[in-house]
């Protein structure tokens, strides 16, 4: 091999602007550039320069170095009119571009995808139809059912419910307001749905075991643990609220399979039977029994999804 100045400089690397996409593939050209035809001839011209150069060497004997002959073979009368469309996989070499080869820069492997049990849903049902009325009954005395005002959006279809009273719930001089929300969100992909779930769960983890802070007010809310409702759908969590009027809740967010539900389970026990007490005239619902009402509502809107 000759080295040093005399031995003959590499070949041009064509420029990355000479590719249609910048270096990332190649061409397949029915005609070969200029520059890929002088590689060639530089490239034969170097073998036979080295052949001719080979020389041997009596070993303990001082006598010049006998250049042997060249050896005999022909070029090609002309080159090739074509390069190959691609250089083998196992190369490893960088493209024309500097960068990694295909083979060597192929993209990392992609994330799971969001898998569920649960079968995908196509259209959200009448929601009101979901709870039956031996349950609503039990956990919002005397109250109606009436459509919810979501809309479709963000990528989902989305139908909601409201059980209200309709009229005082009185038990021992102390007035019982129970209200339930219900809403249903079906989207296009299990990913979507669970892409929804978390950004709920977020929010939920970040208000756990907060109070929000108002000057000359104390407390607006005070927020619980959030909690896990084991069994209920994918996953299925929980939270605790109450304010400073008294009125209390349970916030629960289920999701499962392409679906998630919001559900909602409001308490206020106001004495003397007055609709419009506040403060110390106000009792909060126990977190318990919240949280119960609540896991069933998720149970059965479940159930009744998958049936």
């Amino acid at each position: 091999m000759i080295q040093g100045p005399q031995a003959p400089q590499a070949p041009p690397v064509p420029p990355a602007s000479y590719w249609p996409d910048g270096g990332g593939e190649r061409p397949v050209s029915s005609k070969a550039p200029g520059w890929a035809k002088g590689v060639l001839a530089g490239a034969a011209a170097v073998a036979v320069l080295g052949g001719a150069l080979i020389a041997v060497r009596n070993v303990g004997q001082e006598a010049p170095p006998v250049a042997l002959p060249s050896p005999s073979f022909d070029l090609p009368s002309t080159l090739p009119s074509s390069l190959p469309s691609s250089l083998p996989s196992s190369s490893g070499l960088p493209s024309s571009s500097g960068l990694p080869s295909e083979a060597a820069s192929s993209d990392p492997a992609e994330t799971p995808a969001a898998t569920s049990t649960f079968p995908p849903l196509k259209a959200v049902p009448e929601v009101c139809d979901l709870l039956p009325a031996s349950l609503t009954r039990r956990l919002a005395p005397k109250s109606q059912s009436a459509p919810g005002v979501q809309k479709d959006g963000y990528g989902a279809l989305r139908k909601g419910c409201e059980w209200t009273q309709t009229s005082k719930n009185i038990k021992n001089g102390t007035l019982e307001s129970r209200t339930i929300h219900l809403a249903v969100n079906v989207w296009p992909s299990v990913a979507a749905a669970r892409d929804d779930a978390e950004f709920n769960f977020g929010s939920m983890k970040d208000m756990a075991g907060t109070k929000e802070d108002n000057p000359g007010l104390r407390f607006l809310s005070t927020y619980g643990e959030m909690k896990d409702f084991d069994g209920v759908g994918d996953e299925t969590h929980a939270m605790y609220t109450q304010n400073l009027k008294g009125t209390t809740n349970v916030w629960a967010y289920i999701v499962m399979g392409n679906t998630t539900i919001n559900v909602r389970y409001f308490g206020t026990d106001n004495k003397n039977g007055d609709i419009l007490a506040q403060g110390k005239d106000t009792e909060p619902v126990a977190e318990d029994v919240l949280m119960k009402g609540a896991q069933e509502v998720a149970e059965q809107a479940v159930k009744a999804l998958t049936s």
